[in-house]
């Protein structure tokens, strides 16, 4: 406590000047500082003061570059990718000449600490006492959180700037501060964009304002509407995976993703809210302890108001502040209440203006250096021993392996991949072996004794659980009618999400392994292809991708309904058929550069003659069409839902989507397309209109393809959509409740109650909807004689969240193509709440219904990221195999 309670008063009197030396403007951001200026000042490079108005993109890169030109030995800046749009992902690098003269110097100390396998005590010790700590400021990951990417100029100034400061000299001594301004240029530069479109006299502080209420998809997402915090174990985005790439080579220390939150919020900084994930380390969470108590410090100097221990958790993988804890930095968030744009008036009637949000935003990021400055050497050396002790572990954990024997050999080669790109260490097996079953060559084998060990645990491993004392808690306040603590998911292990085995074996394989790149191309081919009269490509990942390509390039594909026996194999269903006579002269070479690009392999069969199942020229043996897709956009479909759903079929499957304003559907001429997707989202019946409703089940009946996800299924669900024939259950009535007393009446009938339990079933409402679960994964199983379920594992998992529970469709109605398990079965990992486990069990979690001559199919959940590939293939039989099955 002595030594913490030092460390704290040390960085307390860092930032404020004494108050006979705070002569300076109160518009100061540090009162009372001696600039050089031989630095430039933002005024004369992009033309205001920092915190006056808000900056693009470019001219803060221009700032921050202009910077480094002025002050080359002690700043660097670098690019480290390109957003979809275009726009330069940069970073920048500023601390002692001496750091900046030796940076290769220092990552390559810092990927040394990370690696106790590779580095001896002694050359760890030397490192220790002699490379300083790196430090990362990540700002504005959701571009609608406009102050932090302010607040970065004003860091990299002050650091450069200050004169006769030794607490700045120390800093620039002890650390190498890596800053990145930007993280989400695209959504920073619709968000200004938008702002200034409403810009009259003055800004306008009124929430209710064009200024104040921002359109859809508003700034927050990436060009695909990604949120970019959630994308760090999918890695998906070009932001993030530059972004990660580029942490991965500097390896830091102490890494703060810097946020903006709701107005009528202070700020938020760790010690976070419960639940912790249970493979951060003490080390960790006292390191967290001791800088948080030195920004409560600053802050109590600068009077302004802060809380910790609320709302932000740190249980979830997924977010840039928790993702990089498992490389062993300390990883924090912080939140600060948000004008977003130049002003905006409080609930209270108070105005929050940026100025004050980038001053909060400066003044924890220079306290987030030099707390790191000050426990420099405790710092590393925790940063070694974390790795040491992640590989210990690891050498008692053994292994988990990821055989290609699933019904999708593809969706552990994907997996594989992701984990290789995020620094985990994967194998594979030159050659079969024997270690907690037999496992064939080409097994991916992850041994944990490696230093990115705990990542691979937390990423994998479906047992990492919430503390039993915190679902206690929740069931608690759910015992009172209060909402769950959750932030995020509670689950989400990447096999169950891939749909795809891993085994986790004690015993180390002994097996020769080759290491295997995160950009390693997925080996695609053709057998025996030449003189094929026919080629087949099993059902999968691969072959949805080959399927799409194939589709594109004008290929005749048909998609075989059920399995069948052909040249003496047995194909599943969802098979590929290509036949020499319907393709054209040079299919064998275009056939062939397409399982190449895919990663798709094509066996080749000498004729077609099919000796059980349907023949290949049957009806269930339908042509795919290459259907025109359209997609409802802008409100009210939900951002991430629209643009998650768009970015699958556009970039992961290569194919082209139109999307459509949902307003304007009622006036456009949807004969135009094939299938028609609504995404999640709630509102549509308004959104479209009685014209536009009209208009899409019309389209739908006379042949057409619609596709409602999560809210869209709710929609198409409602009565007056006419377009499904489920509905939304409510919740199940507590067996002894008591039925409600009429309005009217001026007494009610007595009873005795005798217990707490009959007391909450007397409170709780009587009619209303399950209580919402977070997201969780649940199992769910196929129906192996629906087209829409061909080319599917018969067995799913399924990320799960919300109150949503769908009543199943009558056989005379359609089909419930996919239900949940049995409410012993159905949890496969995160907690769920003993009634939506009864509830649930057995209900559909995708059903399909026939309209006229069209149809429509309809997920009861929707695609949650990018990391959820196991759902992929149903999802794309309803775009792509849907149209071969109306009309």
């Amino acid at each position: 406590m002595i030594r913490l309670l030092s460390v704290v008063a040390l960085v307390c009197g860092l930032f404020l000047a004494p108050a006979a030396q705070a002569q300076a403007q109160a518009q100061d951001l540090f009162p009372g500082a001696n600039l050089d200026t031989a630095i430039p000042a933002p005024e004369g490079v992009i033309g205001h003061p920092v915190g006056e108005r808000l900056t693009p993109v470019a001219d803060i890169h221009r700032y921050l570059e202009t910077l480094a030109e002025a002050a080359p030995d002690r700043m660097v800046t670098g690019e480290y990718g390109r957003t979809w749009q275009g726009r330069r992902l940069i970073w920048a690098a500023i601390s002692s000449p001496e750091n900046i003269a030796r940076l290769d110097q220092i990552r390559a100390a810092s990927r040394a600490l990370a690696d106790p396998r590779t580095t001896d005590a002694a050359t760890a010790q030397r490192l220790i006492a002699e490379t300083p700590a790196i430090v990362w400021l990540a700002y504005s990951v959701h571009g609608n959180e406009v102050g932090p990417a302010e607040a970065s100029m004003a860091v990299a100034r002050h650091l450069l700037a200050a004169r006769g400061d030794p607490r700045i000299q120390r800093m620039l001594q002890d650390t190498v501060v890596v800053l990145i301004p930007t993280q989400n240029p695209d959504g920073r530069d619709r968000f200004i964009n938008g702002y200034r479109a409403g810009q009259g006299l003055e800004s306008d502080p009124d929430v209710q304002s064009v200024q104040g209420r921002e359109p859809w998809p508003s700034g927050r997402f990436n060009h695909y509407l990604f949120d970019l915090n959630r994308d760090w174990f999918a890695q998906t985005q070009p932001e993030t995976r530059g972004h990660a790439a580029l942490q991965m080579q500097w390896k830091p220390q102490v890494v703060a993703d810097i946020h903006e939150m709701g107005t009528d919020q202070t700020y938020f900084f760790p010690p976070e809210a419960d639940p912790f994930n249970p493979l951060f380390t003490p080390s960790q969470l006292a390191m967290r302890e001791v800088i948080g108590r030195a920004h409560g410090q600053v802050f109590d100097q600068a009077g302004i108001a802060y809380f910790t221990r609320e709302y932000f958790d740190a249980f979830y993988p997924g977010y840039g502040d928790n993702w990089p804890g498992y490389s062993g930095a300390i990883a924090m968030t912080y939140e600060q209440g948000s004008a977003r744009g130049d002003v905006r008036r409080r609930s209270d009637g108070s105005l929050l203006t940026l100025f004050e949000t980038v001053r909060s935003q400066f003044l924890i990021s220079l306290s987030t250096i030099d707390a790191p400055a000050v426990n420099r050497q405790r710092l590393i050396s925790d940063f070694h021993a974390y790795h040491a002790s992640a590989i210990d572990e690891g050498r008692r954990l053994g292994a988990i392996l990821l055989p290609r024997t699933g019904f999708d050999p593809a969706a552990a080669d994907r997996l594989a991949r992701s984990l290789a790109s995020q620094g985990v260490e994967v194998g594979v097996a030159g050659a079969g072996f024997s270690a907690c079953g037999s496992h064939a060559a080409g097994t991916y084998v992850i041994d944990l004794a490696q230093p990115a060990g705990r990542l691979a645990r937390v990423l994998l491993d479906p047992s990492v659980s919430l503390p039993a004392d915190f679902t206690a808690e929740q069931e608690r306040r759910r015992a009172q009618g209060l909402d769950h603590q959750l932030y995020d998911i509670a689950a989400w292990a990447l096999p169950l999400a891939y749909n795809t085995p891993a085994i986790q074996c004690r015993s180390r394989p002994g097996v020769a392994v080759t290491p295997l790149s995160g950009d390693a191309p997925l080996t695609g081919g053709v057998i025996d292809g030449r003189s094929a009269a026919a080629w087949i490509v099993r059902p999968g990942l691969s072959g949805m991708r080959f399927l799409t390509a194939a589709l594109r390039d004008g290929l005749n594909v048909r998609a075989l309904e059920a399995g069948f026996t052909l040249d003496g194999r047995d194909w599943p269903a969802g098979s590929l058929v290509l036949t020499r006579g319907a393709n054209p002269d040079d299919a064998p070479a275009r056939i062939a550069r397409i399982a190449t690009d895919t990663g798709a392999v094509v066996e080749g069969v000498a004729d077609t003659w099919v000796t059980a199942g349907p023949s290949l020229g049957s009806d269930r043996a339908s042509v795919a069409r290459a259907p025109r897709i359209a997609m409802a956009w802008e409100t009210p479909t939900g951002p991430t839902s629209a643009g998650g759903l768009r970015w699958m079929i556009e970039r992961e499957y290569g194919y082209p989507v139109t999307i459509i304003r949902t307003a304007q559907i009622a006036g456009s001429d949807l004969s135009q397309y094939d299938v028609i997707i609504l995404p999640d989202g709630g509102g549509y019946a308004a959104a479209l209109g009685e014209r536009g409703v009209a208009g899409l089940r019309d389209w739908a009946r006379q042949g057409g393809v619609l596709i409602g996800v999560g809210g869209g299924m709710g929609f198409m669900s409602e009565p007056g959509s006419q377009m499904l024939a489920t509905r939304l259950e409510s919740r199940v009535a507590d067996e002894d409740a008591e039925a409600p007393a009429p309005a009217d009446e001026a007494t009610v009938p007595g009873v005795i109650l005798t217990s707490p339990d009959q007391l909450r079933n007397v409170v709780r409402p009587a009619e209303g909807s399950p209580d919402s679960i977070p997201g969780i994964l649940l199992r769910a199983t196929t129906d192996p004689d629906h087209w829409l379920a061909a080319g599917v594992a018969p067995e799913l998992n399924i990320l799960a969240s919300g109150s949503e529970i769908y009543a199943p469709l009558r056989l005379d109605q359609g089909a419930n193509v996919v239900r949940f398990a049995g409410p012993d079965d159905l949890l496969a990992a995160g907690y769920i709440w003993d009634e939506n486990r009864a509830q649930l069990a057995y209900k559909p979690a995708v059903v399909a219904q026939s309209l006229g001559s069209g149809s429509s199919a309809s997920p009861t959940t929707p695609r949650r990221g990018a990391s959820c590939a196991g759902w992929d293939v149903l999802f794309l039989n309803a775009v792509f195999r849907g149209p071969s099955h109306t009309r």
